[in-house]
């Protein structure tokens, strides 16, 4: 028996690691393991109240904090049969597209490109390709200041709150990002080129879910043509070997994320995004894991071309200012976000004073956590004995990459 290690994974967030078990040349198991330790984010939310819940979701991610500030807030407000109007609605979507550019650039130019072009690293990439790592910094410093005025600051943000904003943006604020929104679309659009190239790997997934409306949704929608809430078909169960939980669909492994959103949402893409992901449909569709990347690069396009027309439109009306006040009662209620590596669920319970009494929270990483030791798996089955371990055990980091993993953010409380 031989037991291939791959050690803490490169260029991903957070910490993981995967053991791969070979018995006479046949790949045996794969074990994706998520070695940070748990934080207990549920745990910490449980009697708190509502108000100041967003604010401490916000702290799971660096990354993708908008999300689940969003979901949090979005769990709260149904819970409490809260509605808020379109101002505050396009608002909100308007953060989360500042997330996707920047965590995809982030994605793409740093951490996947340097496999595609042959370095260890962005910084050694420079030498030839430094105009491309510029581009890709660009896009993610805008990215970043769209967070920045949605969500209060860069990393950590707090003015995201149940019933709208502690602070709404100011005209010249939305009016700068206008501006900006032809020449960052330009260089989205060279990206999807790049990325176009890349190989297949990985494995294919039996469904893709996503939630109902392209960043967020009243429900979760898959392959199969269900709309459901994850209660319904989602279940989970604890890994003696990972801090993550494992997720199945009906049983099956699928998956969540840019290419998920790509199958099964085209129809809601913007203009010039739809036109690539038409150009490149038949390679997406043939749905292997590493097209996530190519999927993402078109949702670059998407997310310049939805964040001028939101702009445009909140431009045009004025913006009002006005959140909806709100009165705590006892409810139950689901978030439903799109996070730049996919779905992204909150669900709480609260007592009639307004308290938390129940806290659930599953991310993209452990919704993708079964099809990742799957791709590993097809990765190593195909690859062991033909390419060297060290070739071998850097496929099967690129392989990793593409689902882009947020670690951090998967860690989740066990009960023992």
């Amino acid at each position: 028996m031989v037991i291939l290690e791959v050690g803490e994974f490169t260029r991903v967030e957070g910490n993981g690691k995967a053991e791969i078990v070979i018995e006479n040349g046949e790949v045996k198991e794969v074990r994706v393991k998520i070695v940070e330790g748990p934080r207990f984010f549920e745990l910490l939310t449980l009697g708190r109240y509502y108000w100041d819940v967003p604010d401490l979701e916000a702290r799971i991610c660096a990354i993708c904090y908008l999300a689940h500030s969003f979901a949090s807030v979005l769990g709260i407000e149904k819970a409490f049969g809260v509605e808020v109007p379109e101002e505050i609605q396009l608002l909100r979507e308007l953060g989360l597209i500042g997330e996707v550019l920047e965590s995809h650039a982030l994605h793409l130019y740093l951490l996947v490109a340097p496999d595609l072009f042959g370095y260890p690293d962005a910084i050694r990439m420079m030498s030839k390709h430094g105009k491309l790592v510029k581009e890709g910094l660009t896009l993610k410093s805008f990215g970043n200041y769209i967070r920045e005025i949605v969500g209060g600051r860069e990393i950590h943000g707090i003015n995201i709150k149940p019933g709208g904003f502690g602070r709404f943006p100011t005209v010249e604020e939305l009016e700068k990002i206008e501006r900006n929104c032809d020449e960052l679309l330009r260089m989205a659009k060279k990206a999807v080129n790049i990325f176009a190239t890349q190989d297949v790997f990985g494995a294919v997934p039996r469904y893709h879910i996503a939630t109902d409306e392209y960043l967020y949704g009243e429900k979760l929608i898959a392959s199969d043509g269900e709309r459901f809430d994850y209660l319904e078909h989602i279940e989970e169960k604890a890994l003696p070997y990972s801090f993550a939980k494992q997720s199945k669909y009906k049983g099956e492994i699928f998956m969540v994320g840019a290419l998920s959103r790509l199958m099964l949402k085209a129809d809601k893409l913007t203009p010039i995004a739809k036109e690539l992901f038409e150009q490149h449909k038949e390679k997406l569709s043939q749905c292997y894991v590493s097209l996530n990347n190519l999927a993402q690069a078109i949702e670059l396009v998407y997310a310049v071309e939805r964040a001028k027309e939101i702009v445009s439109t909140l431009l045009d009306k004025g913006i009002k200012g006005e959140n909806v006040p709100i009165e705590p009662k006892e409810g139950e209620g689901i978030g439903y976000v799109e996070a730049p590596r996919g779905v992204l669920i909150h669900h709480y319970k609260i007592d009639e004073k307004g308290n938390i009494t129940y806290s659930n929270i599953i991310t993209p990483t452990a919704l993708n956590h079964a099809l990742m030791e799957l791709s590993l798996y097809e990765e190593t089955k195909k690859n062991y004995g033909t390419l060297d371990e060290n070739s071998l055990v850097h496929k099967l980091e690129e392989t990793v990459r593409a689902f882009d993993p947020c670690i951090s953010c998967s860690v989740h409380l066990v009960r023992l």
